[in-house]
């Protein structure tokens, strides 16, 4: 199927700042917005249900390209993937599995390989500089006080910490930041958070619901509980205004990758090293 192509201009395509985004109307916007419903409650819910959100997920991907809307194709295929995957696969691997076949198919696909809005390194300027930094020392100091403060127990992240050499648990642990970071990033501030400025308009109103997407996956995370998801859906706040600030992904994925090197440290330093 041939999907609609996008309302970009020339002009539009060969400018450094991002085009607008719209949807083919309220029909496709409503897709996107139930898509994010769907993906928000996904970890909430039990194993017997997940299932049926994989079906509903699907419905709504068929919705997406029966309306031949490329930006609603994004967000309702990515997710239909990962619903699937949290299925069948252990984590992290309902994230890697469903991005990696996200990228082939739009790699594919030219209708959507164009509309990838967010695929764009943005700007790093002063002001950006400023956001990365206060994110970065907010977060880190939130994720030390909530570990020293409330000392929760993280046995079930350590069991998956190898016992290796300093050098090569350093290693890893930049492999783990980078890669987590490059793949939360993708997702939430890349395909979901285009998606909700497609349904809702390129304004604050996105960048919260992005982090409320954001801070309800963490349920399961580091930190997890209602402690990880409120911790989490500030961090992405701050995360999304840098995204719409630097119009680009690298800003936040610097910062990001900050506060998964500080996650690993907790785990490896303070908790495996007692």
């Amino acid at each position: 199927m041939t999907l609609k192509g996008n309302s970009m201009t020339t002009a539009e395509s060969q400018s450094s700042v991002s085009p607008t985004l719209v949807c083919s109307g309220r029909r496709a916007a409503t897709v996107i917005f139930v898509t994010v419903v769907i993906h928000t409650i996904l970890f909430f819910l039990p194993a017997p249900a997940l299932p049926i959100a994989a079906a509903i997920a699907g419905s709504l991907f068929a919705l997406a390209l029966l309306l031949r809307d490329p930006l609603a194709v994004h967000v309702t295929f990515l997710t239909f993937a990962i619903a699937i995957c949290v299925v069948i696969l252990p984590w992290p691997f309902f994230f890697v599995i469903p991005l990696a076949i996200y990228a082939a198919v739009v790699a594919a696909t030219p209708s959507l390989r164009q509309t990838m809005f967010w695929w764009r390194l943005g700007k790093f300027d002063k002001p950006v500089w400023g956001l990365v930094i206060l994110t970065v020392v907010a977060s880190s100091a939130a994720l030390l006080l909530w570990f020293f403060l409330l000392r929760p127990d993280l046995s079930n992240v350590l069991a998956l910490i190898p016992s290796w050499s300093p050098v090569l648990l350093i290693l890893s642990g930049l492999g783990f930041s980078l890669g987590n970071a490059a793949i939360e990033e993708f997702i939430y501030r890349g395909v979901m958070m285009q998606g909700l400025d497609a349904a809702v308009g390129a304004n604050y109103l996105s960048v919260i619901l992005q982090a409320i997407l954001f801070g309800f996956i963490h349920i399961v995370g580091v930190p997890g509980g209602w402690i990880g998801v409120s911790l989490a859906t500030i961090y992405g706040l701050m995360l999304g205004l840098i995204r719409r600030v630097a119009d680009g992904m690298l800003a936040p994925f610097v910062a990001h990758v900050f506060a998964d090197l500080v996650i690993f440290s907790i785990v490896t330093v303070w908790v495996k090293g007692t």
